[in-house]
């Protein structure tokens, strides 16, 4: 079994939160910023080792792990592209300091019931993507097509009649997947498609190998993108106190 590791994309920046720090490190109203939550998720599902991609406000986020992450061991790598360049670098900047890993990838501005990490975690597929079914999606959803639990597309421009649900920020890539998105992302480097979304390239690798989803239920998830979020973000938290703790 592949050794398991932690992968927080924390590069970008958050101009819809404000701009003015890592949105990874706003406090949800009275309750704590999304980034405790997400280091408390990874306790509860036995995480230890974790990578931390850096980019905006990377002192910040330092400084914050440096106080909070006791019982991980973590590491760091800045993406000095952020601001030039799709997330889907910063994906493979942690696969090339992973090899022969399974890792477990994490957008930094979600917040998400650990049961949904311990799901992805147990799934075996080359690809694991935590999809929360549902029919009624926004423009900006990142859209899965699903065919039973099997991925068939991912993409904001799937029409959404195709559409079974929205991705959630959680994925797991496993080695044989970790070598198509690398050559894939050296491809795009290559032709100066710079400016995607690691999603993209998930899009891509599909059909090259197994992709399966993992069951995210409504009251699980929430990203933080905007501060009309943080409602829904508060939500999600009091439903499952215990599991944080």
């Amino acid at each position: 079994m592949a050794k398991l590791r932690a992968v927080l994309l924390a590069a970008g920046r958050g101009v819809r939160m404000g701009g003015a720090g890592p949105k990874s490190l706003i406090p949800l109203d009275d309750k704590e910023p999304p980034l405790h939550y997400l280091l408390k998720a990874l306790e509860r599902t036995g995480i230890t080792d974790l990578l931390v991609i850096t980019g905006f406000g990377f002192r910040a986020l330092e400084a914050y792990l440096s106080d909070h992450s006791e019982g991980l061991q973590v590491a760091y790598v800045r993406n000095t592209r952020f601001a030039s360049w799709g997330n889907f670098h910063s994906v493979r900047m942690a696969l090339d300091q992973s090899p022969g890993m399974d890792v477990l990838v994490l957008n930094s501005d979600i917040v998400i019931a650990p049961a949904v990490l311990e799901r992805a975690v147990a799934s075996d597929s080359d690809l694991v993507l935590a999809v929360q079914r549902r029919r009624r999606l926004e423009a900006e959803d990142m859209r899965v097509e699903l065919d039973g639990d099997t991925v068939r597309a991912i993409g904001k421009n799937i029409k959404m009649v195709r559409s079974h649900g929205e991705f959630c920020g959680v994925s797991v890539i496993r080695p044989r997947a970790a070598r198509v998105y690398g050559d894939i992302a050296t491809s795009l480097q290559w032709t100066a498609e710079t400016a995607l979304y690691y999603e993209d390239v998930y899009a891509r690798m599909l059909g090259r190998i197994g992709a399966r989803a993992t069951a995210v239920e409504e009251d699980e998830y929430a990203e933080v993108d905007s501060p009309e979020d943080v409602a829904g973000a508060m939500a999600v938290l009091e439903q499952h106190e215990q599991a944080w703790g």
